[in-house]
């Protein structure tokens, strides 16, 4: 079979990893928005050459997660695909939740599913995790290192949290004032901000369906009730 390089493209072994997967996929007849996302996710853009390949590897798999049809989007009632695939332990109830694509959705607050079915599927430790996002502080010991807002760098593939309670964001009581979790995928060091993205959230933050999305100018500080970050450790 002939070499296939894109226009004006630099043939590194990335691009041809996702060339070789559309070939796969167009040759089998399985062309579908999973395997489209997967090669692109393999594109060097994905890519910083400063991270370990788990960090990498959770962001690609992160940034796949908000173009695929229909788990992007819940349903009425906070129906959901990532409760849905939680395990160890499950998540939610069925409630009134029927079934996607031959699966039964499940109703939860999400945004930890989300996270947790990520990291799972990029390679971190995620034991001790459960649907509350403030889970990912109690188990810090155990999946990886924890870091206050503050002096620290936020890196990609971290885990940040949330406290939306009040002035001045805090843990609580071993973690139980977290309101909401992402996943950093891009930090700007001279403006403090996040780039993430998140499940259980909308566009804006300000109204629509929820679903998974990337959301931009996230201030690394407490006006942007960030409380501090968990940096995944390798299975």
């Amino acid at each position: 079979m002939p070499s296939i390089t894109m226009p004006g493209s630099v043939r590194t072994p990335a691009r041809r990893a996702a060339t070789l997967l559309l070939i796969s996929a167009l040759a089998g007849g399985a062309l579908t928005a999973e395997s489209v996302s997967a090669a692109a996710s393999a594109a060097p853009s994905s890519v910083s050459p400063t991270a370990t390949a788990l960090q990498n590897a959770i962001v690609a798999k992160a940034q796949q997660q908000v173009s695929i049809s229909p788990r992007n989007r819940e349903k009425a009632g906070n129906c959901n695909y990532y409760s849905a695939v939680a395990t160890d332990p499950k998540s939610g109830t069925v409630g009134n939740c029927g079934k996607v694509d031959g699966l039964q959705w499940r109703t939860n607050n999400w945004c930890a599913d989300f996270i947790r079915y990520v990291w799972k599927n990029s390679g971190a430790k995620t034991k001790n995790t459960d649907a509350f996002a403030g889970s990912f502080y109690r188990a810090r010991n155990s999946i990886g290192t924890w870091h206050a807002r503050g002096s620290y760098v936020p890196k990609i593939g971290d885990a940040v949290l949330y406290d939306w309670d009040g002035s001045t964001p805090s843990l609580g009581n071993n973690g139980w004032d977290v309101d909401h979790i992402g996943i950093v995928v891009a930090y700007n060091s001279s403006t403090k901000k996040l780039t993430t993205v998140e499940g259980n959230t909308t566009k804006t933050g300000s109204g629509g369906t929820e679903g998974v999305y990337k959301r931009t100018n996230r201030y690394n500080t407490k006006a942007g009730d960030v409380v501090g970050y968990v940096t995944p450790k390798k299975l």
